[in-house]
């Protein structure tokens, strides 16, 4: 990829970003170093167990009429 910088071309090996500060990776990684990926991980894990609560709650609720109404 070229790209334009006052009159100059200036090639930019491919790359990308990592995914929790943005900085620039070589383009076969995802995060700039072990900080980073363990972050991500950590709120990977978070995220997953939010989710789960969140549907253990909807169960919940969609299952507590007919619960109470078996036992009252």
């Amino acid at each position: 990829m070229l790209l334009m910088d006052d009159d100059q071309m200036t090639e930019i090996q491919p790359h990308k970003h990592c995914l929790v500060c943005g900085n620039s990776v070589r383009a076969d990684e995802n995060f700039c170093d072990e900080l980073c990926e363990s972050k991500y991980k950590s709120a990977q894990k978070r995220q997953q167990i939010l989710f789960i609560i969140f549907i253990l709650i909807m169960i919940l609720i969609l299952f507590m009429p007919s619960i109470l109404k078996t036992t009252g």
